[in-house]
Parts: structure tokens; sequence; C-alpha cells
């Protein structure tokens, strides 16, 4: 391998460890946000036409279906999955003076992240800004279809008969229940979960949540997941993996550096020479 060889691998080198790096700030600014997934970078050599003498390029792998720990949380509204699937959220197209919000309608994002609160119109949302969806349920508690559509609990939420609604908490797999000021309780809706066929090939958004692509496939009720209230998943981030991880891609980084280095003082020789 020739000097310029050399130099267009480490190039790459440099890139991909980068690359890695940037990831990795990202997990570990992130290990004590709700339902973080971990981000690994996977590297891959090249050995193609346009580069024969050989490289590194890296590209982000995630860590969907590994979940983080469920610890118990004082906020009622605040809600955990274990095992499969994705909460159904939305983010508001628009919101007016008063704070209200409105959205398109359309279904496209999903998230694990539950620390939901209630916000001053009545509606769930979790940190990340997105609004939680629901589906309508019957007097029991069972869902009975329609079109999932952003939660709001206010004035409206109950038949006048019914008294008023003083509280809302999440009950047996996302059952939520109003308590009423007589004491009553009552299901007023449930929440779904989404699963994918295509998990690894989600699409990651910007605002923490996944959308669906060609190769996870459309979004399907979750049979085997369960949703636990008054929890909060934890992070899969794990700070030593990752200052480990940090400590060996800035090692890789060194060596990238050191060889182009060396080549630098290699071509700079045979110029001298030549000269």
């Amino acid at each position: 391998m020739g000097a310029f060889d050399s130099l267009s691998a480490a190039s790459s080198g440099l890139q991909a460890q980068s690359f890695a790096l940037q990831n990795i700030s990202g997990n570990i600014a992130n290990s004590q946000t709700t339902a973080f997934k971990t981000v690994d970078t996977n590297f891959q050599d090249l050995l193609d036409a346009q580069m024969a003498s050989g490289g590194v390029q890296a590209a982000s792998t995630e860590s969907n279906t590994i979940q983080g720990t469920i610890q118990t949380s004082s906020i009622a509204t605040n809600m955990a999955i274990g095992g499969d699937g994705y909460f159904s959220v939305e983010g508001p197209t628009t919101v007016d003076a008063s704070g209200q919000p409105s959205f398109t309608g359309a279904i496209q994002e999903y998230t694990r992240r539950g620390d939901f609160q209630l916000d001053a119109n009545g509606y769930l949302v979790n940190g990340d800004g997105n609004y939680l969806m629901e589906t309508p349920v019957d007097a029991n508690g069972n869902p009975i279809g329609g079109t999932p559509q952003p939660l709001q609990f206010n004035a409206e939420s109950l038949p006048s008969s019914q008294g008023v609604l003083q509280g809302i908490s999440i009950g047996a797999n996302g059952t939520i229940v109003g308590t009423l000021a007589s004491g009553q309780q009552i299901a007023l809706a449930s929440v779904p979960l989404s699963s994918f066929r295509g998990e690894d090939f989600l699409q990651q958004n910007a605002d923490g949540t996944v959308s669906a692509t060609a190769l996870s496939g459309t979004a399907f009720t979750s049979a085997s997941g369960t949703i636990v209230g008054g929890a909060l998943e934890s992070s899969n981030a794990d700070i030593a993996d990752q200052f480990m991880a940090m400590i060996q891609t800035q090692q890789a980084y060194s060596a990238n550096t050191n060889v182009i280095t060396t080549a630098n003082e290699m071509l700079q020789t045979t110029t001298n020479m030549v000269v």
C-alpha cells in the first residue's frame, strides 16, 4: 500500500470513528432520558472500485428491541411498556394563543417514552412534546374500535349525570381510569400498543419517535406488550459500556491520525528527494 492509499484509508477511518464518537456522546447525554434506546455503530470495510485500497464506513444501528429497566413513578399518568410495543403519538401542527393544539389526524409516529402528564387543556403529553393517542372503550373498559385520536380530558369528557371528573390514572394494561367526585371509578379509554414485523428497520426521528418504513412494515396491534401504570422505562444506555466504547474509539481515531502523519512525512521526504 502506497502513501496515497494509506492517506485514503486513514481518512475514511477518521470519518468513521468521528461518526462513532457522535453516537457515543448522544448515548451518554441521554442515559437519563426516559425509554431512550442506545445507538450503536456498525463498521463496514470498503473494498470496491471507488476505493480499491480499502477503507471503512460507519452506520448507526438502533437497539429498539432491548428494554430498559421499569421503575416506579410518583406520577399516576406515567406509563411503561413491558415487552413489545410502542405508544401511538402525534405532534401538533399548530398551537393557538390559549395553548390549544390542532392535529392532522394522521398517526405516523410511535414512541416508548411514557412520561405522559396532563397539560392545561387536558391532553396527555410526554417529555418530547408528543400527544398520546387513544382508542375508545365501552363501560367495562373494553376497546370498541374506531380511529385513534389525541386523548383529552376536560369538562366534556363525561356526561353530566356521571358527576365531575376529579382525576385520572392508568389501570390494568393501559386502561385509563377516571375518578369522579363521588369516589366512583370508571373506564374512560384504552391506550393501544403498536408493533412492527421489521422493528430493526424503523426510521428514527429527531423528536425521539420512530416511523414505519417499507422494510419495517405497517404497524399492527401488539398482543404481547403490557402497559404498567405509574411507572417509567429507563434508558438502556449503560454509562460504563459507553465510556469503554469511547476509549476504544479515541484510540482508533488516534491510530488513524498517526497513519496520516506518517504518510505525510513519507510524501514530504519523497518530494525533497526529487527536488
